[in-house]
């Protein structure tokens, strides 16, 4: 009986990776032609700096862990299909190629994958970043 009421964190820690992954997604589009100055009210300074030719990169890192450290109980399910038993976490490192003082490029390095959701571990990096309804970015 305890196992079944485990299920749906297995199941809201699953959601949380899917809305992290989709925000990573749009962030390799949206913050393309953001200028620094509004990169750092947005995302904050980052991490690390560095020249590459005529271009800068900037870096900003997170380290991802499931709520308070908490692992959900494997569930085993009909058919043998298994759910939740390994603690969702990852890395990612976001790179911003700015040229011209704008991003003209967004990549993500690390185990940025959660729960098999591409990039889940970079969507709180540029969640803040990503256009909201009634902000327009310039």
């Amino acid at each position: 009986m305890r196992q079944f009421t485990l299920l749906p964190l297995a199941l809201l820690l699953a959601g949380c990776a899917d809305r992290e992954a989709k925000w990573a997604l749009e962030g390799r589009s949206s913050l393309i032609g953001l200028d620094q100055s509004t990169i750092r009210m947005c995302a904050g300074f980052p991490n690390g700096t560095v020249k590459d030719g005529r271009t800068e990169i900037w870096m900003y890192e997170r380290n991802t862990s499931s709520p308070a450290g908490v692992a959900p109980v494997a569930v085993t399910l009909p058919l043998g299909l298994s759910v939740g038993g390994a603690v969702p976490v990852g890395y990612c490192r976001v790179q911003m190629r700015f040229a011209g003082g704008k991003v003209s490029e967004v990549h993500y390095a690390g185990a940025t994958d959660i729960s098999h959701y591409r990039d889940a571990a970079c969507g709180q990096i540029v969640r803040s970043c990503l256009p909201q309804e009634g902000r327009t970015v310039e």
